[in-house]
């Protein structure tokens, strides 16, 4: 999906908020003073006395659509699916109001030794919820079709359109620019072609400039602010398509391949109607906007929770260590994560201070770097906790892909196709890779854990987070490791 703009954002939430405000309005004088709910007219029961009531739970609504993804670029979807969206997202926060006023209502009765009567469920608390919810769901929806009739009239003038590159001066290709350029209301604009023949063609191909080769991707990219690449060769080797996909699968963007062409990247694709083409969407992010947010909120509190009670674990790995060869107890080194950005990450010493006099170099089985402590350390993974830091900054998750330097990236690359495809991943104090495999020591044992890597980011989920927490912890707590 791509990504929406601030303003997009900025429009919504303000949308939103006016629309749940008016909502909480009305349904208060629905409830209160209409006569057609409560008979008898209560002076008690003013706005002025009620009004902080509707702005918390407004902010709860607008948290609620930020986690359904409500937030995000809606230039993909028809108006039928925006509208299922905030239907589903209304249902969903009407049940969680009914049960959370439902629950305090039958605690607090229970707890004051009150019976509850009958029809208690559709007594004068709980009626207005129902309208509250119909007028969400009709406002809402109403507010953000007018937003996007005005975002579109914007986009139509060519302002805010996301920038599209094609990779190819073809036939499809040439279809596609001239179909986008027809249609400027669906935000997306194609900047440029790229193709391998860039000296030979044409400065310009179907009106649009050529710009380089697959080797310029990179550049062209941050050039152009570039948001989604569409392959559009007419090689069907797979071979010609492998040499695209090695310069784009790094980049931080969404990539997109034309139908004829999937079944050489042996099932990597997520089929959907984007920009109005059917393509098919490679190396796509599955987990659902919701858990993305909850796994934010897992990692802190996890981190925060693993820090505190691993305190004494820790102070027993720095004496140790000390005692050991007398030492620093920690040492640090810059990693790469999220879309290539490097960050420092700390862990435990485990082997000797001078461990790359000779320059990076990966463990072995029985290496003699290692020290004496450091042997336990490894294999009950205690030497990882530090990384905790890393994860409450948010360079890392508690569950993810083994951070890699630089220097070793820079040769897996080369050696194994789709490697740095990793780098669309935060890294992980843990993994799915980590779990069922040992330490890397050759290049083969790399091209295992980044077959375990690539299948957690295409089923990646809280469930399989879950899991892979588990067996980490099998594995601290028996020592065995992953076999």
């Amino acid at each position: 999906m791509i990504r929406a703009t601030t303003m997009e954002r900025i429009l919504l939430i303000l949308s939103d908020f006016v629309a749940l405000s008016i909502c909480f309005a009305l349904a208060f004088w629905v409830q209160f003073h209409s006569g057609w709910i409560i008979d008898k007219f209560d002076p008690t029961k003013t706005f002025d006395s009620y009004w902080h009531y509707g702005l918390v739970l407004n902010i709860g609504w607008l948290g609620l659509f930020a986690f359904a993804g409500l937030y995000r670029s809606w230039l993909l979807l028809s108006r039928t699916h925006q509208v299922l969206r905030v239907l589903r997202a209304v249902v969903i926060g009407v049940v969680l109001i009914i049960v959370c006023l439902f629950g305090a209502e039958f605690m607090g009765k229970v707890f004051a030794n009150q019976p509850l009567n009958e029809g208690y469920l559709y007594g004068s608390r709980f009626p207005w919820i129902f309208i509250y919810g119909g007028l969400a769901i009709l406002l809402v929806g109403l507010f953000r079709m007018s937003i996007y009739v005005f975002l579109r009239a914007l986009l139509r003038k060519g302002y805010g359109a996301n920038n599209i590159l094609v990779l190819g001066a073809t036939d499809a290709g040439r279809k596609i620019a001239e179909d986008l350029a027809k249609t400027p209301a669906r935000g997306q604009r194609v900047v440029g072609f790229v193709d391998e023949r860039y000296q030979v063609l044409p400065k310009e191909f179907a009106n649009v400039p050529v710009l380089g080769k697959y080797s310029d991707l990179p550049a062209l990219v941050k050039k152009y602010k570039v948001s989604g690449i569409i392959i559009a060769h007419e090689s069907t080797s797979p071979q010609e398509i492998m040499r695209v996909l090695v310069w784009v699968c790094e980049l931080p963007i969404h990539i997109y391949i034309v139908p004829e062409l999937y079944s050489v990247v042996n099932g990597r694709f997520k089929a959907n109607l984007v920009y109005g083409f059917e393509l098919q969407e490679l190396f796509a992010f599955t987990m659902p906007p919701w858990q993305v947010q909850v796994k934010r909120i897992i990692d802190i509190a996890f981190g925060l929770f693993l820090g505190l009670i691993s305190l004494p674990v820790c102070l027993f790995a720095a004496i140790a260590i000390k005692l050991d060869d007398h030492g620093p107890v920690f040492y640090s080194q810059e990693r790469i994560g999220l879309y290539g950005k490097p960050f420092t990450v700390y862990k435990f010493r485990t082997m000797r201070t001078d461990a790359e006099k000779y320059g990076a170099q990966w463990a072995t089985k029985k290496d003699p770097r290692i020290t004496r402590i450091g042997h336990f350390l490894r294999k009950t993974r205690i030497d990882e906790l530090p990384q905790i830091l890393c994860v409450l900054k948010g360079d890392m998750s508690m569950v993810g892909p083994r951070p890699e330097r630089a220097v070793f990236i820079g040769k897996l690359r080369e050696q194994i196709p789709f490697y740095i495809s990793r780098l669309k991943m935060k890294p992980g104090l843990t993994g799915w890779a980590q779990v069922c495999h040992h330490y890397d020591t050759s290049i083969e044992d790399v091209q295992i854990k980044l077959q375990y890597d690539m299948y957690y980011y295409e089923n990646m989920s809280l469930l399989l987070d879950f899991q892979i927490l588990v067996r980490t912890v099998y594995v601290v707590l028996t020592g065995k490791g992953a076999q």
